[in-house]
């Protein structure tokens, strides 16, 4: 589980006639991913002009399936062809459909462009309402010219004045409408129309072009909306055609688009291939536990005429090696959070075990509220609906941090702020709460510091870090957290357990040779112990001398000054659950201050009438308030949950910057194989 899946490196060689046969199976298993030959002994096919063809093929049925939409029938049985059959059957077909595909498309755009013209038509003349007199008479010709436009009514007298004076006063002007931006006519002789036209274009004036119209505004508007309705007459008409047309032709379409796709990435995937004149050689990983299915794969399908070789991939090629995490369902949701990180690199640890523990842990502490987890819950639970906001494993992962929010608030919380937990109530108490995030964190530390660490340092057989990292990080983590404690004298009395750590002055705690009980000198013996191996962990591995003066430096800083800050960032976790507590309690002092002053301790007949209608508004505020706290403090917890895993925890031991392992697998929705004769 904490190793990714392990790979193997296949090579493949198999006769050049059976290329399309092989090339099939290896997709419809999706076991591999191939990778390029690397030999310069063989030679590779170009299928530059082949992926050309099919990509033009392929968009014009995405096209049609667009027009048509996907069909509602499964998926229909074909069977597998070679690339020159397949793409004689899309011609075929191309050919038939896509005339009757485009005629309607045109239709469908004339009958759009013609809705919206008449719509621009309606909304130009609504400005008219006012004007009683037919539209023919703010028609230019070659005497009279009328301009009409829109302009902001701060600029309107301005304007007038302008064009009475460029225009000798020879122009007739008037404002139609009261809106802020007015419609205005200019009406001048043909001859003038120049010098009116400059002023228009100084004050920035909008043409309005009037629709060729009989009558006056309203009878035009009444005329156009009949056009209207026509039309949209005409385009259910034209609907149900298309709808006629795609129960018959979509699923081919479909179909044949799909097979499309499917032949392009084959193409794609045989570039990769290293040819001679009677062989095909393939390379490509595969996942350990696969290999001899595909073996077997290939065997059926050659009758024995291959060679197929696998070897476990080399300390030099871990860089390239696709990754594919290897969890079990329940953590397999978390690898949403690793992924946002990075995926791991195959020498490394998968951190996503811990993830699925950690988290919803943290993020519970930062809730801690029974109703709240409830609510959350079932709101991630709820529907379909939720598919288009959050991913099915992400709704799956804030449902286990729900579970965790319940548990958390019955020891330590309560029920949508009212009461607290059977542990603690971080409002009233928070050093206990206090206590408990400052363990956790120096835990999580020692786990990532520690565990982890040692784990991928193992796994690349890395012993220099093993020893002169790892372990002083956890010497020190241990023994300075004990000295700490020792010095403020706390106790674990919160937690059960009849223990605390005895109190000494800070220099009397640090000072190796001041004298002291058992514990404390263990705790010494830890701290200095880890420093000293840290410190010479840094000279042995340092490559030069600004290495070995500044490595111990940096050592001692890191892991002291470091480590403080980095304990101290889960104290976030308290700040979170306090002020989510604080906020809940508010909101039901607040509607609790209301009910008290507006509902009387007898409720009568009379004051039903008010009290009904006020309680049902106080449960809605009761439910707004709870479900915004709700969603700020989830939002809240989810960030800094996330923080202290990336920057405090990942930081420790994992590097991230894997490929992911990318299977050469077929994707079928709406067809199924079957076997050529």
């Amino acid at each position: 589980m904490l190793k990714t899946l392990r790979m193997q490196k296949f090579r493949l060689i198999f006769p050049l006639k059976l290329h399309d046969n092989i090339v099939t199976r290896l997709h419809e298993a999706g076991v591999v991913q191939l990778k390029e030959i690397s030999d310069p002994r063989v030679t590779k096919e170009i299928t530059g002009q082949e992926i050309a063809e099919i990509s033009a093929l392929l968009s014009e049925f995405r096209g049609m399936g667009e027009f048509l939409k996907k069909p509602k029938d499964g998926p229909a049985v074909v069977k597998e062809l070679p690339f020159g059959k397949n793409i004689k059957i899309a011609r075929t077909a191309l050919k038939k459909i896509e005339p009757k595909v485009k005629k309607l498309k045109e239709e469908k755009e004339e009958l759009r462009q013609s809705r919206q013209k008449l719509l621009d038509q309606i909304e130009t003349l609504k400005r008219f309402q006012e004007i009683k007199f037919p539209l023919e008479y703010l028609s230019t010709n070659e005497w009279v010219n009328v301009t009409v436009g829109c302009i902001g009514e701060d600029k309107t007298d301005e304007l007038f004045s302008s064009a009475k004076e460029a225009l000798g006063q020879k122009v007739f002007a008037v404002t139609i409408g009261t809106e802020k931006k007015r419609t205005i006519v200019l009406v001048c002789r043909t001859t003038d129309y120049q010098k009116l036209a400059a002023v228009l274009y100084r004050y920035e004036v909008e043409i309005l072009d009037l629709p060729k119209a009989v009558g006056s505004p309203a009878a035009a508007i009444a005329g156009l909306k009949k056009k209207l309705l026509e039309i949209e007459k005409k385009q259910k008409i034209l609907e149900t055609k298309i709808e006629k047309l795609a129960k018959e032709k979509s699923l081919e379409v479909f179909q044949i688009a799909e097979i499309l796709e499917i032949q392009k990435e084959r193409l794609e995937n045989t570039s990769l291939f290293g040819h001679t004149d009677a062989t095909i050689i393939a390379d490509g990983w595969i996942p350990e536990k696969k290999a001899r299915y595909l073996e077997k794969v290939v065997y059926e399908e050659t009758k024995g005429r291959q060679i197929f070789e696998l070897q476990n991939p080399t300390k030099e090629e871990v860089e390239s090696i696709p990754v594919e995490l290897n969890n079990p369902k329940m953590v397999k949701d978390f690898e949403f959070v690793t992924g946002m990180y990075g995926l791991a690199k195959y020498d490394e640890i998968d951190p996503t075990p811990f993830l699925s523990f950690t988290f919803p842990l943290f993020f519970a502490i930062a809730i801690a509220d029974v109703g709240y987890g409830l609510a959350l819950g079932i709101f991630m639970a709820s529907g379909v609906w939720l598919s288009k906001i959050f991913s099915k494993r992400l709704r799956r992962m804030m449902m286990v941090c729900a579970v965790f929010t319940v548990i958390t608030g019955i020891f330590m919380g309560g029920f949508f702020g009212l009461g607290g937990g059977i542990w603690v109530n971080p409002v009233q108490r928070p050093i206990p709460l206090l206590k408990l995030v400052i363990f956790i964190g120096i835990i999580h530390l020692l786990v990532a510091s520690g565990f982890a660490g040692a784990v991928k340092d193992i796994f690349r057989r890395d012993w220099k870090s093993l020893v002169f990292s790892r372990v002083p990080a956890v010497l020190i983590i241990l023994g300075f957290s004990g000295l700490v404690f020792s010095i403020m004298g706390i106790g674990l009395y919160e937690f059960g357990i009849n223990f605390e750590f005895p109190q000494l002055e800070l220099f009397q705690v640090f000072n190796p040779m001041a004298s002291a009980g058992i514990m404390i000198t263990v705790l010494r013996a830890l701290f200095y112990g880890g420093l000293v191996l840290g410190i010479v962990g840094t000279i042995v591995t340092a490559k030069d001398m600004k290495g070995r003066i500044g490595g111990p430096l940096n050592f001692v800083y890191s892991n002291v000054i470091g480590y403080i800050g980095d304990v101290s960032s889960y104290t976030r976790l308290m700040a979170l659950a306090i002020a989510g507590s604080v906020i809940s309690f508010s909101i039901n002092l607040i509607l609790g201050m209301l009910y008290s002053g507006i509902v009387p301790q007898e409720i009568t007949l009379v004051s039903a009438i008010y009290v009904i209608p006020f309680l049902i508004v106080l449960a809605f505020a009761f439910l707004a308030a709870h479900s915004f706290n709700i969603f700020i403090n989830s939002i809240g917890a989810f960030v800094h949950t996330m923080r202290l895993h990336f920057a405090e925890f990942f930081g420790k031991f994992y590097e991230s910057g894997g490929e992911k392992f990318t299977t050469f697998k077929v994707k079928r929705r709406f067809t199924k194989v079957k076997e050529g004769d």
